[in-house]
């Protein structure tokens, strides 16, 4: 168990597209995807009976393809959905159904007999005009508070409520991050719930992080002006989130019930924050292409030195045991004076528990690099009669390292390179870490510089 808060949207306004309205059930269970899709399980309180019926149900703007009948003893047969929501959508549900309309000052009954174009049968002398006769007067049984999908089911017996499950989309959810470097050094974790269209009174929320494939995109929902709110938290003593893995993604289970207004925001920890130590390292990319050919530099040229954090996790640890779902980390540290300065912005893929995390976070202030190159030389050779000819070349570096700071520094000067090349010689021994990539570490001192040089062969 791992301690978080709730924070409830207040549910206020029924808005065109909500999930919401005639059919609304007590505690529904959504799930929310960061990629915006939103799995909603509900059981409607329909009656139903026994054999083949069709159930107008208030589901909202959804994905028809995706609807789902929970009960066993219940087949899906048909669903007819139209997701516009205006007055002409309305009345394509209503042909044949008698009105009331207003025109000027008096009250006028008549028939809709067709559409395209609209077709009324004035009451009661029975004569039919093209064009509305004045205008409407809905009752509230007419006009529902969400799109409504005409559901046709068959069940084997008679039924109170109706289990469904189906997709939508409009909500979503992320992670973000907060590391604290220094001796008191520690990450807290929070996710952040954006409502988009929902619109739903207490319901179970889970939030699922994790690379569950993808499919054709669902038609999105209308969408709405944003609106921040948040009504009230609850103790964060009080309220604890679960997390569990679920086939290759990790689930998140909010405590209590959560309320959505469309456009809202939800902000609370994933966990309770866990100590962290972090390394600081220092990068200087590679001066070769990674396939091909290349040409002679020029002269001299400035190279960012990257600036990455990497924080152990090992399993057993109370950091080394949270999955982190992926998301953007800021990092943080205190000046001499004991204010937070944030200095670091990056992001992180979904990290599997024991999983080693690394976050790049920009480039250096105090330390810079330039590189040179010193030497260029090229042949070519045939190695195997009537085979085509390759190229060899002889290229050698130097990385002008210089440090600023009181205090000596480490700076890891990378080679990456696919095919066949090696290193000739160094000033400094390099590190074969694979096929493809050879480091060289250089200690550069306090207020020093130091020349790192080195020849490579390389063939193409």
């Amino acid at each position: 168990m791992t301690r978080s808060a709730v924070l409830t949207f207040a549910c206020t306004a029924l808005l065109a597209g909500s999930l919401t309205g005639q059919g609304a059930t007590a505690a529904p269970s959504v799930t929310l995807f960061n990629t915006g899709r939103v799995l909603v399980r509900r059981t409607l309180p329909v009656a139903v009976p026994a054999g083949v019926s069709t159930q107008p149900l208030s589901l909202g703007a959804f994905a028809p393809a995706s609807l789902a009948m929970l009960d066993a003893g219940v087949t899906l047969q048909r669903i007819a959905f139209d997701p516009a929501w205006s007055e002409e959508a309305l009345l394509r549900r209503h042909v044949g159904e008698r009105f009331q309309l207003r025109a000027a000052s008096t009250q006028v009954n008549a028939t809709l007999v067709a559409l395209d174009p609209e077709r009324w049968r004035l009451e009661p002398e029975g004569k039919l005009v093209f064009g509305r006769p004045g205008q409407l007067l809905w009752s509230a049984e007419q006009v529902p508070l969400s799109p409504i999908a005409d559901v046709t089911v068959q069940s084997d017996r008679a039924r109170t409520g109706l289990k469904v499950m189906y997709e939508t989309s409009g909500g979503l959810w992320s992670a973000s991050y907060r590391i604290f470097l220094g001796g008191q050094g520690r990450i807290e974790g929070v996710a952040t719930i954006n409502a988009g269209t929902l619109n739903l009174a207490e319901v179970e929320v889970q939030l699922l992080a994790g690379d569950i494939g993808v499919q054709r995109a669902a038609a999105a929902p209308p969408a709405y002006a944003a609106r921040m709110e948040m009504d009230k938290a609850v103790n964060l003593s009080e309220a604890f989130v679960s997390k569990e893995a679920i086939g290759e993604a990790h689930l998140y289970t909010l405590p209590g019930k959560v309320s959505f207004t469309p456009g809202a925001q939800l902000v609370l920890p994933l966990f309770e924050p866990v100590a962290v130590k972090g390394v600081r390292l220092l990068t200087v990319g590679g001066g070769l292409p990674y396939y091909g050919g290349f040409p002679q530099d020029q002269d001299e040229r400035d190279t960012p030195v990257a600036v990455a954090y990497r924080f152990d996790r090992k399993l057993g640890t109370p950091f080394g045991d949270l999955p982190l779902p992926g998301g953007a980390i800021n990092l943080f540290d205190t000046d001499k004076a004991g204010r937070v300065q944030l200095i670091g912005a990056g992001g992180i893929d979904h990290t599997a528990p024991g999983e080693l995390l690394t976050v790049s976070t920009g480039t250096a202030f105090d330390v810079t690099a330039k590189r040179t190159q010193t030497s260029f030389s090229t042949s070519r050779e045939q190695p195997v009669p009537n085979m085509p000819t390759r190229t060899i070349a002889l290229v050698g570096y130097r990385v002008a390292l210089q440090n600023a700071k009181d205090s000596a520094v480490t700076v890891e000067v990378r080679e990456d390179r696919g095919g066949e090349w090696s290193v000739v010689a160094s000033s400094v021994p390099p590190e074969k870490r694979s096929s493809t990539r050879t480091v060289f570490n250089v200690t550069v001192p306090a207020k020093g510089k130091v020349d790192l040089t080195y020849r490579l062969r390389v063939v193409w």
